[in-house]
């Protein structure tokens, strides 16, 4: 029988079932009623909360790339809260200066590299066979696909539970989720929170429809991170997206078992400063910047290489192509580098520099899901934005005043022909930009919205037990 959490012992009833935070209520009432609990005021308690944030990343600090967000949200969350977290980097590569950002020093830091986990009698076994059953062994169950995270970590879950009293837990992507039940074993009062980047169900979707085939693994991926966001309500309490549209599809996923929270991703204005100067507009110089790892950023660089470059070209012939980002650059980028008309830069230090050389940004995403900080990023600093509706997709920026959408390779490429001919255009379309994101990105005013949010869902924690307890 599954331990359960007090967030879930609410009392059964045939005509009720699970919503958000575990106490049933009717299907047309759930809204509602979580609009009711979070108004109240039945009980006053600290703001402060003991936070554990489990982040799977080997290369989390600078924060670039898929460890952004997570990074934001744990400096934001440590300015209210007592946090813990478990980083898979080693914690002397946390220290000082970099990028203009600076680790939190208020962070207990706990690892993997730093406390290694024990060996058990499931070494013993092939590393596959240790993995599947080392696993289940540890949730106690034999549904779903094997979390390797939790394999990493559990021993580091163990200590922080039984030494701590955590009111919340928040686990970085699906894979770091499959260690909740671990989390409901040893501290079964916490409230367990998915950050969820992405639906990774349909990411994984739209690359197979994208790609000529589809092999055995590419399958496997799909499933299983079908079955993990059908069954959310199974592991966590509730989850957070960037979009109104990952977190509705989530919920749909789930048959409104689980409530979850839109919090939008963000820059620091104060790092990403507005570049003003008046020769930006001369430059002729476009970026591309992105992960080459993330299979859709990959496909976007190879299709804006083959389809829009030329026509871009034939028009600039003066025109150059910079593209940044971390990852390997394998043999399909071999005629993209070769080509003198493009700098092919892979990782740097700093992406900054580059955004001030250039005149402007392309994003021609063809698949993803979640929101594109690098749009944020060239926004805050004044570079304008030339994306696919998929790329901007989750940003709140309107074609033609903040940003320039085209899904086309004709109608992108005289978009960015557009904006590299008309000095007007140009500078207000920057200008607005950087006013949207100074408005409704900067990470201090997301910042406040993540603590309320977690004394939200405190709140409704406490309320529920308060009127069903076990």
């Amino acid at each position: 029988m599954r331990m359960q959490s007090p967030i879930f012992c609410a009392r059964e009833s045939s005509a009720f079932r699970r919503f958000g935070f575990g106490f049933r209520i009717s299907c047309q009432r759930s809204r509602r009623w979580h609009e009711r609990i979070l108004t109240c005021k039945l009980r006053k308690r600290s703001k402060m909360a003991r936070v554990l944030h489990v982040i799977p990343y080997q290369k989390f600090f600078p924060p670039v790339g898929g460890a952004w967000r997570p990074f934001f949200f744990l400096r934001e969350l440590a300015r209210q809260h007592e946090v813990h977290a478990i980083i898979l980097q080693p914690q002397s590569e946390l220290q000082g200066e970099r990028g203009g950002y600076r680790f939190p020093d208020n962070v207990k830091v706990y690892g993997p590299a730093q406390t290694p986990p024990p060996r058990t009698i499931f070494d013993l076994l092939p590393a596959r066979l240790n993995s599947a059953l080392h696993y289940r062994w540890l949730r106690r169950s034999w549904r779903g696909p094997a979390g390797t995270t939790a394999l990493e970590i559990h021993h580091l879950l163990e200590k922080i539970l039984c030494m701590e009293r955590i009111d919340v837990v928040i686990f970085e992507h699906l894979h770091s989720m499959m260690a909740a039940p671990i989390v409901r074993r040893f501290s079964p009062q916490s409230i367990r929170i998915l950050h969820a980047h992405n639906v990774d169900s349909d990411l994984h979707e739209q690359l197979l429809k994208a790609g000529n085939t589809a092999t055995r693994a590419d399958l496997s991926l799909l499933h299983n991170a079908r079955w993990s966001e059908s069954n959310l309500h199974r592991f966590v309490d509730t989850f957070w997206t960037c979009s109104e549209i990952d977190r509705a599809k989530l919920e749909a996923m789930n048959q409104g078992r689980i409530h979850g929270w839109t919090i939008r991703t963000g820059v620091d204005t104060t790092v990403l400063q507005y570049d003003d100067r008046a020769d930006k507009f001369n430059r002729k110089e476009i970026l591309f910047c992105g992960s080459l790892d993330y299979p859709p950023n990959r496909n976007g660089l190879l299709w804006f290489h083959t389809s829009i470059w030329p026509l871009i070209r034939e028009r600039l012939p003066q025109v150059r192509l910079v593209v940044i980002g971390k990852g390997r650059a394998g043999s399909e980028f071999s005629r993209l580098r070769s080509e003198p008309s493009v700098d092919f830069k892979g990782e740097v230090e700093s992406v900054i520099p580059y955004y001030e050389r250039s005149s402007c940004v392309v994003v021609p995403l063809l698949q993803g899901s979640g929101v594109r900080v690098k749009i944020l990023e060239a926004m805050s600093l004044g570079s304008p934005v030339v994306s696919t509706p998929m790329g901007a997709e989750g940003i709140e920026a309107e074609q033609g005043r903040e940003i320039l959408l085209a899904d086309q390779a004709e109608s992108f490429a005289a978009a960015v022909l557009r904006l590299l001919a008309n000095r007007e255009l140009f500078e207000n379309l920057r200008g607005a930009a950087r006013r949207l994101v100074e408005e409704k990105y900067d990470w201090q005013m997301i910042g406040k919205k993540i603590n309320r949010v977690i004394n939200e869902i405190r709140t409704v924690n406490e309320v529920a037990q308060s009127e069903h307890p076990a």
